[in-house]
């Protein structure tokens, strides 16, 4: 397994190592002590949600308003656009997205840490998206920012999107960016 910075600060891209044979192949999909390693905490992960989405539906953008739940997300089945949003003001990517392909032939994991907005979009003809965060729900939390943010600009890769009613009627980056502050702090907690 190899972990890898990106372009966001303190979003890690996981990179797998499967063994292969004849039979098909086995990987560790999780090790908390290489994720350590990589300043990664993944101790307390809580609970895990897998989705299953049809080709080109959108879920996202989603994130909690406080500082809590990291996630860690692999595409099991198929393939994703995954996109990761820094709405932390304190970080030095403030506003910044990044988008990864995830699928299950490369085996990709994003590791995002609370604070980021993540969504995805399905590729493939179905995916199978696993979730792994490190707070249990708590629906008072949640929020969500509008997929397409003109001030954003996120390059989904498919038209004609399927969105759910919650994340069409998703407010704007500039709706809640006054919040930001109040939900994550000016300075790194």
């Amino acid at each position: 397994m190899e972990i890898h910075g990106t372009s966001i600060h303190d979003v890690k891209l996981i990179e797998p190592r499967p063994i292969t044979d004849d039979r098909g192949w086995f990987l560790r999909v999780f090790a908390d002590d290489l994720h350590a390693l990589a300043g990664i905490d993944h101790t307390r992960l809580l609970q895990e949600n897998q989705s299953r989405s049809r080709q080109r539906t959108i879920r996202g953008l989603h994130m909690r308003s406080e500082l809590s739940e990291a996630k860690l997300v692999r595409c099991a089945h198929g393939e994703i656009f995954d996109v990761v949003v820094d709405l932390r003001p304190w970080s030095p990517t403030f506003l910044r997205w990044e988008h990864f392909i995830l699928d299950d032939a490369r085996h990709l994991q994003v590791s995002i840490p609370p604070g980021c907005a993540h969504g995805f979009q399905a590729l493939s003809e179905m995916a199978d998206v696993c979730y792994r965060v490190d707070a249990r729900y708590d629906p008072d939390l949640d929020v969500a920012v509008s997929w397409n943010d003109p001030d954003l600009g996120i390059a989904w890769p498919l038209p004609e999107p399927i969105v759910s009613q919650r994340d069409r009627s998703a407010p704007s980056l500039a709706e809640i960016r006054p919040l930001l502050t109040e939900w994550f702090g000016e300075a790194r907690p």
